[in-house]
């Protein structure tokens, strides 16, 4: 095995990237504590938050003080935090017919969102000057400049990938359509799976907040197709293909088509009068209702249905439970529509450590910003 050395601006970015997770997992911590917990000695950290402060990453918030002891002679310690507003987030989710985009703080904090319908005949050009119009929107109305961004996180929906002559094998590099996104974002950009991004968000902004932060947890969406994320001690873990938590073989294919197998015989408009009444009767707009998400579960022939597909989806995340061992089993849901599964789901799986996602759908960007907070703010140490 080939061992490459490390140049000194190498090191200085893994420290100010080892201080950054330790605080964003933390919170607030004592330079005499980040340097107990990273393995490196007060005069080195001192240094290297001084210089971070200096910059404006970090900011003394204030003394350290416990209710419980009283207060004593000599030095406090001090407790440094990252300041939120150093730089901002920008995401982008292209998800169904909708483009989520939006602005949010190094914390998550939203400071702008917006969602656009995409036309269903809409071409690649047109989705693109699309999005170049809300880019430029994001920008002007938040008066900000390139250098008051991270990057830009991106998450596409694979059912535009031959749209946007996007390579399922090679995404999310996504290098052809990286370079045509270059052509008007000002901002590195990166790129992941709705459902990968999404538990970056759970790490980034939102597990300081929990009172025993994970390093590990799993990530599920709540669709018709087995999708989700797998994060390692506070790192993505893709497998050696890119293709964990995407197993054909549990795969409920379609949704449409799991529920209208066993729907077609019982749709009638005494059977399902709600479902008949919603779809004026019309098989074809069933099967479209369904596929996007809409249970008429008034009706007994679909609330059994849903019953059973929720029971089969829980049977497989108990059985990736299992195998990983996570402190955290997530659930989201991207869509209104995805709710009763979500609810089913969590009822479901009595007995895990689950919880629902902070990611609403009207702000589903969070996914994309809290890509670029890693990959370019804590990754970078802030560079």
């Amino acid at each position: 095995m080939i061992s490459n050395g490390i140049s000194k601006l190498d090191l200085k970015r893994r420290n100010r990237s080892q201080i950054l997770r330790l605080l964003r997992r933390r919170g607030p911590t004592s330079r005499i504590d980040i340097a107990r917990e990273i393995g490196i000695t007060k005069a080195a950290i001192t240094i290297i938050t001084n210089e971070m402060i200096a910059e404006g990453i970090l900011y003394e918030k204030g003394e350290q003080r416990s209710p419980d002891v009283p207060v004593s002679r000599g030095r406090k310690k001090i407790l440094l935090d990252i300041c939120s507003t150093y730089k901002m987030d920008l995401g982008i989710v292209l998800e169904k017919n909708q483009i989520h985009a939006g602005v949010a703080t190094l914390w998550g904090e939203i400071v702008e969102k917006q969602s656009v319908p995409i036309a269903p005949s809409a071409s690649r050009e047109e989705i693109l000057t699309q999005l170049e119009k809300i880019y430029q929107q994001l920008f002007y109305k938040n008066g900000l400049s390139p250098e008051q961004v991270t990057g830009l996180g991106v998450c596409v929906d694979p059912i535009y990938f031959n749209r946007l002559e996007i390579d399922e094998k090679e995404y999310p590099q996504a290098e052809k359509f990286r370079e045509r996104l270059s052509r008007f974002v000002q901002a590195p950009i990166a790129f992941a799976r709705l459902s990968e991004a999404a538990a970056m968000a759970e790490m980034e902004y939102w597990q300081r907040e929990q009172p025993a932060p994970t390093d590990n947890l799993l990530l599920f969406r709540c669709c018709g197709k087995m999708d989700g994320a797998v994060v390692i001690e506070q790192e993505l873990y893709r497998g050696s293909h890119g293709r964990v938590m995407q197993l054909p073989e549990i795969q409920m294919a379609r949704t449409e088509e799991f529920f209208w197998d066993r729907l077609s015989s019982e749709f009638s408009e005494t059977g399902t009068p709600v479902a008949w009444n919603l779809a004026q009767g019309s098989p074809q707009r069933m099967k479209a209702m369904v596929r996007d998400g809409v249970m008429p579960m008034e009706d007994e022939p679909f609330r059994r249905i849903a019953e059973g597909f929720a029971a089969q989806r829980a049977s497989d995340i108990r059985c990736a439970a299992g195998f990983l061992d996570p402190s955290l089993v997530i659930l989201l849901a991207a869509a209104e529509q995805e709710f009763w599964l979500r609810d089913a789901l969590e009822a479901a799986l009595e007995g895990l450590p689950v919880s629902r996602s902070r990611i609403q759908p009207d702000a589903l960007f969070l996914a994309g910003a809290a890509l670029a907070t890693r990959e370019f703010f804590c990754n970078t140490g802030g560079y």
